[in-house]
């Protein structure tokens, strides 16, 4: 079988959702198909919509076996007018044109034409969605809808912009499976886009154990100064008050104040409201308990987590919650938050903790009883290890993604 994946960036770029397809193509061969992914040659986000940020070269190429092709992104001179005209006027305007979705008229062309592909395997923007919609219907083949909409909690609904809001529940309903990253996530499908429960296949992300070999904490110690006897909590996102950083900083700052010794390190880019929040309380921090490390390099990642003692991840906007799963690899436990899909992953009290986003005396709560109780980290981490290893390894979960395809559509 031949599959086309869609997505809006792809190999060397490995993010979330970028990861998640470069895997499922690579797993293809596996299954004995053959897979082409289209991309754009955006590098950052911001070249979706502007002349800022990086690109790549466009083209075609194959890599691992897998073809590639990268079309250009037009930035048009007046493209707000464009988009406001293309919303009111074109079929699923409301959703396929609103930002970051670019303008890419060699893809759109090309997709009209485009021929051979048994499965179209669509992926994150509406845009996407959209061209991997026509081409399954010009071609009558299975078209596979993996939206990665981040859509919070029934609590705290996040509501993409437009994202619904033109032709999106549409090619949804016809898709012949839907991917979702959570059940809650699943569950807006069925409910409120009217997609068929026996379409939709919750499945989530995954983790390839062998990048993770070699994984020494002296190395990130050393690369941040942070002594042996210090335990680490560790938090590895972009920081803002929704990813829950400003509750973990005053949850720290109360057990620093309690007396509690320990390093809190934040490694990530720090956002503008989060940098306003820490410059606030940096007085109350005491000297060398806080290491903020900005982006970090991938080599140096693997040696942070090996390092840490917990790792904390109190955010609500975690469609899946792909962190669990580095600091379980790694061995440590976690604590999450109830939101997103990180309930589906934690088991309270087994792997990990859970608990409500901005709870601060809670969360204070559950990284002492950590730091304090080192027979509990370890069995955590460790149940957490066995978890990961079991149902979360990208074999796995490309497995059952390929199995659900045989199973249901051929």
């Amino acid at each position: 079988m031949k599959i086309l994946h869609l997505i809006h960036r792809t190999w060397p770029y490995h993010g979330g959702a970028e990861r998640y397809v470069w895997e499922h193509a690579l797993a293809g061969k596996r299954w004995g198909h053959t897979s082409t992914v289209v991309a754009t040659d955006a590098w950052d986000m911001s070249w979706l919509i502007s002349k800022q940020g990086r690109h790549i070269h466009p083209g075609s190429f194959s890599r691992d076996g897998v073809n590639i092709i990268r079309f250009p992104v037009l930035h048009l001179p007046v493209q707000n007018v464009f988009r406001a005209v293309l919303r009111r006027l074109k079929k699923g305007g409301p959703d396929r044109y609103f930002y970051p979705n670019p303008f890419i008229p060699k893809f759109d062309k090309w997709i009209k034409t485009a021929d051979g592909f048994d499965l179209v395997h669509a992926n994150a923007m509406p845009f996407l969605l959209y061209g991997g919609y026509r081409y399954a219907k010009r071609k009558n083949v299975p078209l596979v809808s993996v939206p990665h909409a981040n859509l919070g909690t029934p609590g705290h609904r996040i509501e993409p912009l437009h994202y619904f809001a033109g032709n999106q529940p549409e090619v949804l309903r016809q898709s012949s499976l839907v991917v979702a990253q959570n059940r809650f996530e699943a569950s807006v499908y069925k409910n409120e886009c009217g997609v068929d429960r026996e379409k939709i296949l919750v499945l989530g992300s995954g983790i390839d154990p062998r990048e993770w070999e070699g994984a020494e904490g002296d190395q990130a110690r050393k690369v941040f100064s942070i002594p042996h006897d210090k335990k680490i909590v560790l938090s590895v996102t972009a920081h803002c008050r929704d990813k829950g950083s400003n509750t973990l900083l005053d949850s720290s700052i109360d057990l620093w104040k309690r007396g509690e010794d320990f390093i809190l390190v934040l490694a990530g880019p720090v956002q503008k409201e989060f940098r306003e929040h820490l410059d606030a309380r940096s007085e109350e921090i005491p000297q060398r308990n806080l290491i903020v490390t900005g982006y970090i390099r991938e080599e140096i990642r693997k040696h942070l987590f090996h390092a840490a003692w917990i790792v904390a991840a109190p955010s609500r906007l975690d469609a899946f919650g792909i962190v669990l799963l580095d600091g379980w690899i790694s061995g440590k436990p976690v604590i999450g938050c109830n939101a997103g899909g990180m309930p589906d992953l934690i088991q309270h009290g087994k792997n990990g903790f859970l608990v409500e986003f901005g709870d601060t005396e809670n969360l204070s709560n559950k990284i002492s009883t950590l730091l304090n109780n080192e027979e509990l980290a370890i069995a955590m981490g460790q149940s957490g290890r066995g978890k990961t290893l079991a149902e979360y390894t990208w074999y796995k979960v490309t497995d059952r993604f390929y199995e659900s395809i045989q199973e249901r559509l051929y």
